[in-house]
C-alpha cells in the first residue's frame, strides 16, 4: 500500500496541486483535503493519513499575518484532531506558508503545547517578496525527512515575503535541518539568523521549511533535489 498523504487546502493556497504531484512522484497516494469543507465540516478526519502536508501559498490572503488565520482554525476549531495527529506520530511537513502555519500553531519548534507559539517568521529583511533559487546545506538533526542526507547541499527555490525565522534563546540548534549556504543577501534571501531555512520538532517527525521542494522535482527544470527530500518521508512511512 502506498502511504496516504493529506494535503491541507485553505482558500488562498496555490501550491496544493504541485505538492500533490510531487508526493505522487515520491511514491505516495496524495489527496487534497479542504480545511473548511472536509475537516471543519467533519466529513474527514485529519488523522486518517500517514503524512500530513501543509502547502505553500497565501492562505486566507495572509490577513493578520502569514499563516495566522489557517493556524487559528487548526488550534481553536480542530485542536483535538491536531492533537490526535501528533499522538499517532503522523509525519507532518509545512512548506513556506505551511511552515508559517506550523509556527503559528506551536507545532514548530514544538517545545510548548499546541496554541503556544515560541517563534515567528518575520518580514524579510529586504522588505520585499523574494523569489529566487537558493542553495541549502542539510544539517545533522533528528529530522526523519532528511535521514541519511546530512552534509549534502540542495538547490531549491524560495518565494515568500515573510521568511525571517526568529527563535527564542532556548531553541536547540540541533533542530536546525536546513541552512542557506551563506549569511549575505541574496543567498540568505530573508535575513534569517544563523542562516536557518528549516527546522524540525524534537521528535524529528514535523518539518517546516521556507524553500519549496515541490518546485524542484524535475531534472529538466534545474534539479530534482526537492523530490529526494519528499521521498525520504514517504520511505520512512512505507518502511
Amino acid at each position: 500500500m502506498k502511504p496516504k498523504v493529506f494535503i491541507l487546502y485553505a482558500p488562498g493556497n496555490n501550491c496544493h496541486h504541485e505538492t500533490a504531484k510531487a508526493f505522487e512522484m515520491a511514491g505516495a497516494q496524495p489527496q487534497i483535503v479542504h480545511l473548511t469543507d472536509d475537516l471543519i465540516a467533519r466529513k474527514k478526519s485529519m488523522s486518517d493519513c500517514d503524512i500530513l502536508a501543509i502547502p505553500g501559498g497565501f492562505a486566507f490572503g495572509d490577513h493578520l499575518a502569514a499563516g495566522r488565520i489557517f493556524a487559528l482554525d487548526l488550534v481553536f476549531r480542530l485542536k483535538e484532531a491536531l492533537m490526535e495527529v501528533r499522538e499517532k506520530k503522523i509525519l507532518i511537513i509545512g512548506i513556506c506558508n505551511g511552515f508559517q502555519v506550523l509556527v503559528n500553531t506551536g507545532l514548530l519548534p514544538g517545545t510548548k503545547d499546541i496554541g503556544q507559539p515560541t517563534a515567528i517568521l518575520d518580514r524579510n529583511a529586504s522588505a520585499v517578496f523574494e523569489s529566487r533559487w537558493v542553495t541549502l546545506t542539510i544539517e545533522k538533526s533528528p529530522c526523519i525527512w532528511t535521514r541519511g542526507l546530512a552534509g549534502q547541499t540542495v538547490h531549491i527555490p524560495v518565494a515568500h515575503g515573510e521568511g525571517r525565522l526568529r527563535l527564542s534563546p532556548e531553541f536547540s540548534d540541533e533542530l536546525t535541518v536546513f541552512r542557506y549556504d551563506h549569511s549575505a543577501y541574496p543567498r540568505n534571501p530573508n535575513g534569517s539568523p544563523a542562516n536557518r531555512a528549516g527546522i524540525c520538532d524534537p521528535s524529528g517527525r514535523i518539518l517546516g521549511l521556507m524553500p519549496h521542494p515541490e518546485r524542484a522535482i524535475y531534472p529538466w527544470n534545474n534539479t530534482d533535489d526537492g523530490l529526494n527530500i519528499l521521498k525520504q518521508g514517504v520511505h520512512a512511512v512505507a518502511g
